[in-house]
């Protein structure tokens, strides 16, 4: 097994399991609303301000409620964006975007009750470990923070090896 949880964190794991095999059917293109030349001028400090939350598990309008009309976030970065597919309550755009020099590839953002928020690096778990404890202080192991949804952790991508995803889920 990838994962060392206690028997609480059952629930979790299948939650983070879900998340995780949306990843793996994505398409190579985002479906953007508008051409892409006008995504580009304003998204890096889109991203770099929806991200502002994510050390803390923070987010604020970010998600989709289709029960309420909000079929899309509050957030300007994602004005633009068309999520590739919603599955099992969770919305999945492919995104093209740094952060902190870590590639970002995809993001994932609930489209449903589950509070689940994840982001995909492009590269190894070991390389966005270093890079986010030399910036943030923290490695984002699992720890007591995480499991409470306080604090994002830093998995190694099941599918492929040479990504990361960096995952903060709501306590349950």
């Amino acid at each position: 097994m990838l994962f060392s949880f206690s028997s609480v964190s059952t629930h979790r794991v299948m939650i983070i399991s879900l998340a995780i095999v949306g990843y793996q059917i994505l398409s190579s293109q985002p479906l953007l609303a508008e051409p892409a030349n006008v995504i580009v001028d304003n998204f890096a400090s889109d991203f770099e301000d929806v991200m502002r939350g994510f050390p803390e598990c923070k987010f604020e309008g970010v998600y989709l409620a289709p029960w309420e009309g909000i079929d899309r976030p509050k957030h300007p970065f994602f004005q633009r964006l068309v999520p590739d597919k919603i599955q099992d309550d969770f919305a999945y755009y492919q995104i093209e975007e740094s952060y902190y020099d870590l590639p970002v590839s995809a993001i994932m953002i609930p489209a449903g009750t589950w509070g689940v928020y994840a982001v995909t690096f492009d590269v190894p778990v070991e390389i966005a470990r270093e890079r986010l404890q030399a910036i943030f202080g923290s490695n984002f192991a699992e720890t007591r923070e995480s499991e409470l949804g306080l604090a994002p952790q830093l998995i190694m991508d099941p599918v492929n090896e040479q990504k990361s995803i960096w995952v903060c889920t709501s306590p349950l």
